[in-house]
């Protein structure tokens, strides 16, 4: 039965369409809400967007807003369970502990409390920007529309009252950011202003600007600035392993980030600003990920910050990935002025033994290699990228020296690679299993430093993290 266009009538979604019986009136199908499952009849259900409304009459159907997943960016193939993950975040011995506190705030008390920063929204952010522009026009659409928005949760910065970073809702906060940047407000300098687009049921509207929006629709400006939206807020929390726990169980969609943006929020400072700015403009780590711009899970700053940690760090590495990188952070953050110049050098030397890793490996760098199985199936590249894989090939390609002795001798390390990928039971478990203790780091480091020696004569030391005297 034909249908006609989405409206709008008292802030419900309907859709004009033809029903069979002889009143042919227009049929409610309900306001979206992101959080209901609708019932649709068999045919209908589509599995890759299962929130819908359906008419039971003409079974004419709308598909709720999506604000969890974006298929414009392409996620990058990693092994699972080789970052931090939630066995990091062990509780402190008189377990966890946390004030959690929950409000309606309107659009206008969030906009406002990022503008005078009280929200960190870092405007670097926008770099990492998960979400295009007709998908934060769609939110603040739906915003006017009065559709429910999910929650936004935020933690408080311990001993700084009233000031917050968050652990999830970013990307909603960040569309509302740039929506309401203005070009006479100085605080709204950095941050891109957005003008509506893409929008179907108030279509009206697309190509205005916030202004335009106050001046010309008044009654929708209002709508929007005194939408509430539910903000969740933790408070005198006792441990940042609860913070790493409940950001790790929130971001689980198709979106989720790297606890690499909790770190930056826990610890800043110019030594993450380096990292963050440092890895999303790198042409060899972006080659290396297969991306053109800074990951909006900041894989990539994940990647640059293991390198730099295992390589440089005076602490040792006992076995928690989380730990030595946030502890090792927070060393070179307080020693930054002194340890920048020679961690610029040892990026420089980084992005060069990747470069030469991609050139001489291809897409066999960072990789592992499967060999043949009792069924008689031939070996194979993983196509996923291998983190444990990637720290020692990286590590020993940043070394001038071994670079060029593996440069001269690049099939026959492959080659002696390949070997152990399928003879040695040890070296296997620690790239595939058990990957972030401190003996699987150490193991997979010296079985790497002994096929580059049998291949090349040319040994080198472990990085110093790892070394055990």
């Amino acid at each position: 039965m034909p249908a006609g266009d989405l409206v709008a009538r008292n802030g419900e979604m309907w859709r004009e369409c033809v029903s069979p019986s002889p009143r042919r009136e227009s049929l409610l199908l309900a306001a979206v809400c992101p959080h209901i499952t609708y019932p649709a009849p068999e045919g209908h259900r589509d599995s890759s967007t299962p929130r819908r409304a359906v008419c039971q009459d003409c079974r004419v159907s709308i598909e709720s807003a999506d604000y969890d997943s974006d298929a414009a960016f392409d996620d990058i193939p990693l092994v699972p369970f080789q970052g931090e993950s939630e066995e990091d975040a062990a509780p402190p011995a008189d377990g966890f502990s946390a004030s959690v506190s929950g409000t309606d705030w309107t659009v206008e008390t969030l906009v406002n409390q990022m503008r005078k920063g009280r929200i960190d929204l870092d405007p670097s952010f926008q770099r990492r920007n998960a979400w295009l522009a007709n998908r934060k026009s769609k939110l603040i659409e739906s915003i006017i529309l009065g559709f429910p928005i999910p929650q936004i949760v935020l933690a408080e910065k311990p001993g700084q009252r009233g000031q917050y970073f968050v652990l999830d809702g970013k990307q909603r906060l960040l569309a509302l950011r740039q929506y309401f940047a203005v070009a006479d407000d100085a605080r709204d300098g950095e941050f891109d202003a957005l003008r509506l687009s893409g929008l179907e049921v108030l279509s009206e509207l697309n190509g205005t600007s916030v202004v335009d929006l106050e001046g010309q629709r008044p009654e929708s400006f209002s709508a929007l600035e005194n939408s509430t939206i539910r903000t969740v807020v933790l408070s005198s929390w006792n441990s940042e392993a609860l913070l790493l726990s409940l950001f790790l169980r929130l971001n689980t969609g198709s979106v989720a980030l790297s606890p690499q943006e909790l770190r930056q929020a826990l610890i800043p400072g110019r030594f993450m600003q380096w990292i963050d700015h440092t890895s999303g403009s790198s042409p060899s780590i972006q080659k290396l990920l297969g991306i053109s711009h800074p990951d909006r899970r900041m894989v990539d700053a994940e990647l640059l910050l293991r390198h730099i940690a295992f390589s440089k760090s005076p602490l040792r590495y006992r076995g928690n990935l989380k730990g030595f990188l946030d502890d090792t952070s927070r060393t070179f953050t307080k020693s930054w002025p002194q340890i920048e110049p020679s961690l610029q050098d040892e990026y420089g030397e980084f992005a060069e033994g990747l470069e030469v890793g991609q050139y001489l490996f291809g897409s066999r760098f960072c990789r592992k290699w499967t060999g043949p199985d009792q069924s008689g199936n031939s070996g194979k590249w993983e196509r996923a990228l291998n983190r444990a894989v990637f720290d020692f090939q990286a590590y020993s390609l940043s070394l001038p020296e071994v670079r060029m002795a593996i440069a001269e001798k690049a099939e026959v390390v492959i080659g002696a690679y390949q070997s152990r990928c399928e003879s040695d039971d040890s070296f296997i478990r620690s790239i595939s299993a058990t990957t972030k203790t401190a003996d699987a780091f150490i193991t997979r480091h010296r079985v790497w430093r002994s096929v580059v020696e049998e291949a090349t004569g040319v040994s080198y030391e472990l990085p110093g993290s790892l070394r055990r005297d």
